[in-house]
């Protein structure tokens, strides 16, 4: 198992600027929403397709699903798209998953907080029943897809990912955490899924993980976060079975913001031109 592996920031900061150029431009995004039981609403998805994107065709592509759609997803298959045309990866799709009610929705099942002197569960149970159960089949069905699929998430969003990997870790073949920001949440999760890892089910290639340092100070610095990142770190270096590639860093010039730039763009690298397609 690969425990830690280490870019040249710089590098990748080069190649990030390029892609946001848009020098392989990406086809128009498309928004599209899914009525969905799980959650007993109506969920919005951001589709972005690649370049060369032909629903006639045979080519079939991967899918990262990224929540918090907005301005990472769209960066994302920017950066796609540059790798592609620099040969360094296939080509994939990109699908932003639209907020409703990000607090609740991440929050794992076996939490409450209280709101206007009610106590509300987390919603994350139901969120992950409409990611696995009404989300990934339709974009199957919509969409060219192979059976290749990454889930990636940042700050609150990567600590949903972390729930993620308690509660089905095979679900997708790849997650890319960034900056997993738990707060007073994250006992039951690190419980959940030290349980969960000495379990014999089906798992990941790989597990991305990263955190911005204490080298970066402000508002926006990831300093607070890194007694999680640790525990994390630690938690799968320990119980992850030796298949499962684990890439773990700290950028510790990055802040909260910057190291989402810089670890897609690193992840993707590492994920992708790993992978027999990007020959």
């Amino acid at each position: 198992m690969q425990k830690m592996c280490v870019f040249n920031l710089k590098t990748a900061l080069f190649c990030l600027i390029f892609a946001i150029s848009a020098v392989s431009p990406i086809s128009a995004q498309q928004t599209l929403s899914i009525q969905s039981e799980s959650t007993q609403d109506t969920r919005e998805i951001v589709v972005h397709l690649p370049k060369n994107y032909d629903p006639n065709s045979d080519e079939r592509y991967a899918v990262i699903y990224m929540l918090d759609a907005g301005a990472a997803d769209k960066m994302t298959a920017e950066i796609a798209s540059f790798y592609h045309w620099g040969d360094l990866m296939p080509e994939v799709i990109v699908v932003g998953l639209e907020n409703v009610n990000r607090g609740p929705d991440f929050l794992p099942h076996y939490y409450s907080v209280e709101r206007d002197g009610e106590q509300i569960f987390g919603n994350g149970r139901n969120l992950l029943s409409y990611i696995e159960n009404e989300l990934i089949p339709f974009v199957n069905s919509q969409f060219k897809t192979n059976d290749n699929k990454v889930f990636a998430g940042h700050s609150w969003a990567g600590q949903y990912l972390a729930y993620t990997l308690s509660q089905s870790p095979g679900l997708f073949d790849a997650y890319f955490i960034t900056s997993p920001a738990f707060g007073e949440w994250s006992g039951k999760t690190f419980e959940a899924l030290e349980e969960a890892l000495t379990q014999d089910q089906d798992y990941p290639d790989l597990i991305y993980l990263s955190s911005g340092g204490d080298g970066s100070p402000g508002p926006l610095s990831d300093a607070e976060l890194l007694p999680s990142y640790y525990r994390l770190a630690a938690l799968l270096r320990q119980h992850l079975p030796d298949e499962v590639k684990l890439v773990h860093e700290i950028h510790d010039s990055a802040n909260h913001t910057s190291n989402s730039a810089i670890s897609m763009a690193i992840a993707l690298e590492l994920y992708f031109a790993a992978s027999p397609e990007a020959e």
